[in-house]
């Protein structure tokens, strides 16, 4: 292998004064966020059923039987069954405990669904129908965004367009300037943003869920160069 000998371009002969101002040459080091809000266009429904007995084919069949109901329900209002999906399902054992001793009381199965609510409009109307088709879990409403990355992609340029303008506020009020390209930047979030989530007691009738407003942030650490 040949090894490898780096290459420099030798710097031009300075007079003391041109030295000294070259040695007093740094960088800027800032972090830059970009925040912008935007409302939800879906959410996620979890709902569930939860059965007992003390015969286990029995609480699994009336499990059966209202799980099917609910789906049934959503079927109806045109939640398609892509959009239904079971994220658990389990059985145990239910004991009391009397002066000590362990007394079988009865079986328990929960079958829990996620429901992903593509109209936003409907989230309501979906949690009622759920509830009045034999769901008796709910889980609460997660709102999101259909295309998260788009806005995640204009909160990461103003975060680019932050930094710039904080590493020029630094410079400005240390008499310098800054080359607005930065030496380096690097992008510290990846397009998590938080999301509004929270859980709703069973009412009659469709409940008026509101989905308020979702931030989108991004965040990127920059370095510039002191000119």
């Amino acid at each position: 292998m040949i090894p490898y000998t780096p290459s420099y371009t030798k710097r031009p002969t300075m007079n003391r004064s041109e030295d000294k101002k070259s040695n007093n040459d740094g960088s800027i080091s800032v972090v830059g966020i970009g925040t912008i809000q935007v409302p939800p266009d879906m959410a996620t429904v979890t709902v569930g059923v939860i059965t007992q007995d003390k015969d286990l084919e029995k609480a699994q069949t009336e499990n059966t039987k209202l799980s099917n109901n609910v789906i049934k329900g959503l079927n109806n209002i045109g939640i398609e069954d892509e959009d239904i999906q079971t994220v658990n399902y389990s059985v145990k054992t239910n004991y009391d405990y009397i002066n000590g001793k362990q007394k079988f009381r009865n079986y328990e199965v929960r079958h829990i669904l996620e429901v992903t609510v593509k109209n936003i409009d409907q989230v309501g109307e979906v949690y009622d129908v759920a509830l009045k088709n034999g769901a008796n879990i709910e889980g609460g409403v997660t709102f999101g965004l259909s295309n998260q990355k788009y806005y995640y992609d204009k909160a990461l340029d103003l975060a680019v367009k932050d930094s710039v303008k904080k590493a020029n506020n630094i410079a400005t009020s240390l008499n310098t300037k800054v080359n607005n390209i930065p030496l380096t930047i690097k992008e510290t979030s990846f397009g998590q943003s938080p999301v509004y989530s929270k859980t709703y007691a069973a009412t009659n009738g469709a409940p008026p869920i509101q989905g308020g407003l979702i931030d989108v942030l991004a965040q990127v650490n920059a370095t510039f160069e002191m000119i």
